[in-house]
């Protein structure tokens, strides 16, 4: 399958997902007789449109996401009993909030039938991206067995010459399990020169396999007795009754947690060296998630489905966080100001929340074009 097509098929996907958030916030405003004067797909200007009923149907330029529009979300029509503006501040947060709650049902039926679903395994790295430091995670719910991955096989190594590949878990040698990348450098330095027999899972195949290796005794410099580099990897299971039960919103409770403990790395590892880059390198926007999901779909099998539905399920899953977040211009910020005015009875200058919105809306686009060059760059470069 090639790039672009996979990228077609990854922006269909997500396209997807951005057409379940706005139609929690479309049905929410229809239940509570607002009316919706535009449902669109991206941001504009507008290529495409059809107006049925009250409402036109669009399709935008800037694919970064998607709108409903309402009559009097600008605070404008107050008087009329079908603007936004003329409900009170407790209805246009349920309707605000609508999309983020449609996400986290996708993420949470997504997360459950995968966990379900016989021979599946919840594997999660558990290092930093650019660097392979650890990041000490221990997760909120389920069970979890920690373990040791290989990331990287050097060319010409025992590990190599033996069909060792990146991602494959170690499982055990001669029989015995390993917890830290620590243990399993002592066994391997302990038996240099000598067969080991390699039970090995590859996390990306979902298969697992026996290899045989001799570490060499007087490895190149630079190189370990196996030729590899190694990270730490943990498989989560849920076995209570109520995880399981729970197991979606447990699951994703786990993700998000993974998700922000790496975020927080990364950024203290830009901080420590002076420069953007791990961050920059490991943030991709629309293009790279849709070339991304693409991939997926040109992969066979079980495995191929695996990584699909559990990325989907994590992309709506950020969707909903990112859009809950006090954030101007996304429905967090809009979340906020209703919110506001809810507690304290005092509502926000209409003109005045326009004008933060604006801004943020035009920094959000900025930023957007930003990782999408970066985005390309990396694909096409």
């Amino acid at each position: 399958m090639t790039i672009v097509i996979a990228i077609i098929i990854g922006i269909l996907l997500l396209g997807l997902l951005v057409f379940v958030h706005e139609a929690g916030h479309f049905l929410t405003a229809k239940l509570f007789s607002v009316k919706v004067e535009e449902f669109g797909f991206g941001f504009p200007p507008r290529i495409w449109g059809k107006r049925r009923g009250e409402t036109i149907y669009s399709i935008n330029a800037i694919p970064a996401g998607g709108f409903v529009r309402l009559m009097g979300e600008d605070g404008e029509a107050a008087g009329n009993p079908r603007s936004f503006a003329s409900k009170g501040p407790w209805i246009r947060s349920g309707i605000i909030v609508a999309g983020v709650i449609v996400n986290l049902i996708v993420a949470f039926v997504l997360f459950t039938a995968l966990l379900s679903s016989s021979g599946y395994r919840s594997d999660i790295p558990l290092n930093i991206p650019t660097t392979g430091e650890p990041l000490g995670l221990s997760f909120p719910f389920g069970k979890q067995t920690n373990g040791v991955m290989i990331s990287f096989v050097s060319v010409g190594s025992p590990a190599q010459k033996s069909g060792l590949q990146s991602l494959d878990q170690v499982v055990s040698a001669n029989g015995q399990t390993f917890t830290t990348i620590s243990q399993f450098q002592e066994f391997v330095l302990k038996n240099s020169g000598k067969k080991l027999n390699l039970e090995v899972y590859n996390l990306l195949d979902r298969d697992s396999r026996f290899v045989v290796t001799t570490p060499r005794v007087d490895p190149p410099k630079g190189e370990g007795a196996l030729g590899v580099l190694l990270d730490e990897v943990t498989t989560v299971r849920y076995e209570t009754l109520p995880e399981k039960i729970l197991a979606g919103p447990a699951h994703s409770v786990n993700m998000l947690y993974y998700q922000g403990k790496a975020i927080v790395a990364l950024f203290s590892q830009a901080f420590r060296e002076g420069t953007a880059e791990p961050v920059t390198s490991n943030v991709r926007g629309p293009v790279g998630i849709a070339a991304l999901l693409g991939t997926f779909v040109g992969i066979t099998g079980t495995r191929g489905i695996w990584l699909l539905i559990e990325t989907v399920a994590l992309i709506s899953l950020i969707l909903a966080v990112v859009n809950v977040l006090p954030i101007p211009a996304v429905d967090g910020g809009r979340l906020f100001f209703t919110v506001f005015e809810g507690v304290t009875g005092k509502k926000v200058n209409p003109n005045i929340e326009k004008a933060i919105h604006t801004v943020g809306f035009g920094v959000l686009i900025a930023l957007f074009l930003v990782i999408t060059f970066n985005d390309i760059a990396t694909f096409f470069g």
